[in-house]
């Protein structure tokens, strides 16, 4: 706050008055007054006096509103970026989360984040699918506003709230897309030509589809965790490209990947070439820029097999035992699923539920009843002996 003199257009002396005040319990809420031309100091102090009146009760009416959209974003990216409570969040799904909300939401910078209605959102995302967003990618824009208001409930940042507006905002899915996959016979012929071309990735893509691992566990697998004495592999880390660290699993704990005998061939060629490697497997330049999916699609479509991404091929994994009768429960503790949610895509995928199920219909006439019956009526008639 400041009174100050200045000299006017025709030169004379004339004073201004300048009011900044802020809220004591939420810094990032300020009011802003300016006003020129007094003739008096008197006069502008008597203006000044007004104007920090004005502000106060801006501030007020603020702090009754809550903190701005802007200012609730800033709070929930310094919790999910620095904080140390525990979130069960993956590094980079904080990322997103932030990265989504600063995107998308830039319209409700200033609002109030308490005067932010379902409404509004709804109109939000109208216009973000206007803009040609999948229905999946606005799911998870919505994920990320409801956290962040239940972050701003329990930090008191937006005051009398009880519920976020996203509660009841539904938006639609996505048709379910096919996953993709090949047969037990293309996945001979992608091994089979990898090898005879001596392809650099034949022992990533044999080691993926014996085991089911993912890329990134498969990235950072060492020796120490192969144990060939009890057949058995532990998975317990993985390779972020985007972080460019080793972490734990993406379901945060780790398991057992049993040792079949076509897996412990290969493992013992692995370690034969691996010439004191701590890896079992190579480290090529592609692989830790994370761009093993392009890779794989490129030598699909160069031997003329349908295009898949790299983990497709763990798809083909959990396909493949499900037609061999392996239990989904198996399954599920060899792949790491924390539920049996994601398997239930894979059963279907490879028709086990449905399998011969029609087989006992039999509603189409036998083929030598028909043929009888045809012979009745297209046989000429014999004639009569006398």
């Amino acid at each position: 706050m400041a009174v100050s003199q200045y000299l006017n257009e025709t030169g004379e002396t004339r004073f201004k008055v300048y009011v900044n005040t802020r809220s004591k319990t939420t810094p990032a809420l300020r009011a802003q007054r300016r006003a020129s031309g007094f003739k008096t100091e008197k006069e502008a102090g008597r203006e000044e006096t007004k104007l920090v009146r004005e502000c106060e009760r801006e501030i007020l009416e603020k702090e009754s509103q809550g903190s701005t959209w802007g200012a609730v974003v800033a709070a929930f990216e310094k919790h999910l970026l620095t904080s140390s409570s525990g979130d069960a969040l993956q590094a980079t799904t904080r990322q997103d989360y932030v990265a989504a909300v600063r995107k998308h939401t830039s319209e409700l910078w200033k609002r109030s984040a308490a005067s932010i209605t379902t409404a509004d959102l709804r109109e939000l995302f109208v216009n973000l699918r206007a803009q040609g967003l999948s229905w999946g990618h606005l799911n998870k824009v919505r994920a990320a506003i409801h956290r962040m208001y239940v972050f701003a409930m329990e930090s008191r940042l937006i005051p009398d709230l009880d519920r976020s507006p996203t509660t009841n905002l539904h938006l639609k899915k996505d048709e379910e897309k096919r996953p993709e996959i090949l047969t037990i016979t293309e996945l001979r012929r992608l091994l089979t030509s990898a090898r005879e071309m001596e392809h650099p990735w034949y022992p990533i893509w044999a080691l993926a589809l014996l085991t089911g691992m993912r890329s990134g566990e498969l990235y950072a697998l060492t020796w120490s965790d192969v144990s060939l004495e009890n057949s058995s592999v532990s998975v317990n880390k993985s390779y972020n490209c985007r972080m460019k660290c080793i972490k734990s699993t993406k379901a945060g704990y780790w398991r057992t990947v049993p040792i079949s005998s076509e897996l412990k061939a290969l493992l013992l060629d692995l370690k034969r070439d691996a010439e004191g490697r701590t890896t079992v497997l190579p480290r090529m330049n592609k692989w830790t820029k994370g761009l093993q999916a392009k890779e794989l699609r490129q030598f699909c479509i160069g031997i003329g097999l349908p295009s898949i991404r790299f983990h497709a091929l763990r798809a083909c994994f959990a396909t493949q035992l499900i037609r061999n009768g392996v239990p989904p429960i198996q399954i599920q503790k060899i792949c790491g699923w924390r539920d049996l949610k994601t398997m239930q895509g894979y059963i279907r995928l490879a028709g086990i539920e449905t399998e011969g199920a029609t087989e006992g219909l039999k509603v189409l006439p036998e083929m030598d009843l028909v043929e009888k019956a045809a012979d009745l009526f297209t046989k000429a008639p014999t004639a009569k002996v006398a």
